[in-house]
């Protein structure tokens, strides 16, 4: 594979901007735009369902903020075909599929939901089979490598909290949930490769949590603690942004987008107030985090994504309105290629 295509959900824009990337040299070329009836509030890809004969078609959902909240679902690849659209049960913050590609997992931040759905040969229509209050402000929804259960994080309660799946029926039961520290709001949260630790990130204290995770009851056990914040930054905890009180000012912490490399020898994070990345070593045996550096990126940082290949990461910056492509070095370090301008308010990336 020498290239392969680029998503990036783009809110204010009210589009998809479909881009190419070159494996080999990073240029990122603009390919079309899929404009969209709402706001793009997430993207997600559901690779190998694109057909009821299980013919290799990438398929892309985007959660897009109409009345009633609807998913759409795409035939991907350099263009987008759509293949069919679903009403979703509030606007979803963030999807994901489950391992088998049957169902999709939805959190609302604002409905402080989780959902779990039908997917039916690729196309995400089907009836609601799961859902589920973890917390207010319900962020992130992703279920374990190994499909036995499904995790959330409630920023807004500062929890993690998980149930057991049941891939047969899409549904939710049992499980149970850890604290975080008070007001540290988590966010975002990514599995090792293996599922034997999970890394979340706190958008107001912008600390990245690693937990050991016992895969027979789904239950996590904090091993470590990390600040993503460089002190030279001089940032403060953020708050709730849901106008429950006064917006926090430019200084305070307001922590985005986490993601591994697929090898698990790195983790990077976005921060927004600062435009910064910060970049993680992750140690192999323990999968405990070691601060290497941040970078500067594009403004506001809302999303980033890696590359199947490990070769590349994708930053957006919501108030920029571009895309930076860096090159991922051997010692896990950024290297900047070249920014592209998008449509306005890109929030996520992601690739088929």
């Amino acid at each position: 594979m020498s290239s392969i295509a680029v998503y990036a959900g783009c809110a204010a824009g009210t589009s998809i901007d479909i881009f190419e990337l070159d494996l080999e040299t990073g240029d990122l070329k603009p390919q079309d735009q899929h404009r969209t009836d709402g706001q793009v509030q997430w993207l997600a890809t559901n690779p190998g369902s694109g057909s009821a004969s299980g013919a290799d078609s990438d398929v892309l959902y985007a959660a897009v903020r109409t009345d009633p909240a609807t998913v759409a679902t795409f035939r991907a690849g350099n263009r987008l075909d759509p293949a069919g659209t679903g009403t979703l049960a509030a606007p979803m913050a963030y999807l994901s599929t489950d391992g088998t590609g049957r169902h999709l997992l939805a959190a609302s931040y604002n409905d402080d939901l989780v959902t779990v759905s039908g997917i039916d040969d690729g196309v995400a229509a089907g009836p609601l089979t799961s859902r589920v209050v973890p917390g207010r402000h319900a962020h992130t929804v992703v279920a374990s490598p190994d499909n036995q259960q499904v995790y959330a994080t409630a920023l807004g309660d500062d929890v993690v909290v998980w149930w057991t799946f049941d891939e047969a029926t899409g549904t939710l039961s049992d499980g149970g949930r850890v604290h975080t520290s008070a007001g540290s709001g988590p966010r975002h949260l990514r599995f090792s490769a293996s599922g034997e630790h999970v890394y979340v990130l706190n958008e107001m204290a912008g600390t990245v949590v690693v937990y050991a995770r016992d895969s027979s009851d789904g239950s996590l056990t904090e091993v470590q603690v990390s600040s993503s914040i460089d002190h030279r930054l001089q940032l403060v905890p953020g708050r709730v942004r849901d106008g429950s009180g006064p917006a926090p000012g430019p200084d305070a912490i307001w922590c985005a987008e986490l993601r591994l490399t697929p090898d698990n020898r790195f983790l990077y994070t976005t921060e927004r107030s600062s435009s910064t990345i910060a970049v993680f070593a992750v140690d192999q045996n323990t999968g405990q985090l070691s601060y290497l550096h941040a970078v500067e990126t594009e403004t506001q940082p809302r999303g980033m994504n890696i590359t199947p290949d490990g070769r590349f990461l994708l930053a957006c910056g919501e108030v920029s309105n571009a895309l930076s492509v860096y090159r991922i070095e051997p010692d896990g370090g950024l290297r900047f290629l070249n920014s592209y301008a998008c449509s306005e308010g890109p929030r996520c990336i992601e690739f088929s």
